[in-house]
């Protein structure tokens, strides 16, 4: 018995005694961060957005350059994955690059026809072949177009699974220590999540920009010689524009993801 009101005792004189000062009052406003700097200064960088800033600050040269090592990467990995969908890929936009040729041809061959001497009516039933040679030449681009984007949904995720087979293989031969390494852990995790996501893009990516390429060389074979320095000044403004709107979009991304941060703090 006096084991338990010892007890009792004890329990007692732990509990605190009422409180008889008031508390003060909440401040009437609180600063929603740093006085001076941006509060996202101090945070680290996402780890899909690590490498984004030195996309952001990268030259129209620098991607110039990168450029012919990725698309042979990808030219690889597509002929290991499926090689009758990646000729297929290649013959169809030769194809596509020779009828937007053959259809700019026919249109001068239209013009000729519309602006010769003689009365229009004659002019416009004289034209008429032409016309239908050019509708002839733009529905087979676009026949051609539809066996692109075919070819290119069959081989995309063969390449996507390539990659993730390859990652696999390269992840599962490592010491045991280095997968209790934080760093590792982080780059493995971004391989795997931000990489096969931008692979998966960067193939339709890359087939539109080889149907660029091809359709300027197959529009300079049809101008006059005298014209090309007029295309190649109606394509690098575009070029230009394509980079800094891009960097546009990164900037006012990452200010939208500061103001968050902001608010949520």
């Amino acid at each position: 018995m006096s084991d338990g009101r010892d007890a009792d005792a004890t329990r007692q004189s732990a509990v605190p005694a009422p409180r008889g000062a008031e508390l003060p009052l909440p401040p009437a406003s609180v600063p929603a961060g740093p006085p001076d700097g941006d509060i996202a200064d101090g945070l680290e960088e996402t780890y899909w957005s690590v490498y984004d800033g030195a996309a952001s600050k990268a030259t129209v040269g620098q991607i110039l350059a990168r450029l012919p090592r990725i698309v042979r990467r990808i030219g690889r990995l597509a002929w290991a994955a499926d090689r009758t969908a990646t000729l297929a890929v290649v013959v169809l936009q030769l194809g596509t690059a020779a009828m937007t040729a053959f259809g700019l041809m026919a249109s001068v061959a239209v013009l000729r026809e519309l602006f010769a001497e003689g009365p229009t009516p004659d002019r416009v039933r004289a034209s008429i072949p032409q016309l239908l040679v050019v509708v002839g030449f733009l529905a087979a681009r676009a026949l051609l177009e539809a066996g692109v984007a075919v070819a290119q949904a069959r081989v995309t995720p063969k390449i996507r699974t390539a990659l993730e087979c390859e990652f696999l293989t390269l992840t599962a031969h490592v010491r045991l220590e280095v997968v209790d390494d934080a760093d590792w852990h982080d780059e493995a995790y971004r391989a795997n999540d931000r990489g096969l996501f931008y692979a998966r893009q960067i193939v339709g990516q890359v087939v539109s920009l080889a149907a660029a390429l091809l359709g300027l060389v197959g529009t300079a074979g049809v101008l006059h010689p005298a014209l090309l320095p007029l295309l190649l000044l109606s394509v690098l403004p575009v070029g230009a524009a394509a980079v800094r709107a891009a960097r546009a979009r990164f900037h006012s991304f990452k200010a939208r993801a500061s103001s968050r941060c902001r608010t949520r703090t």
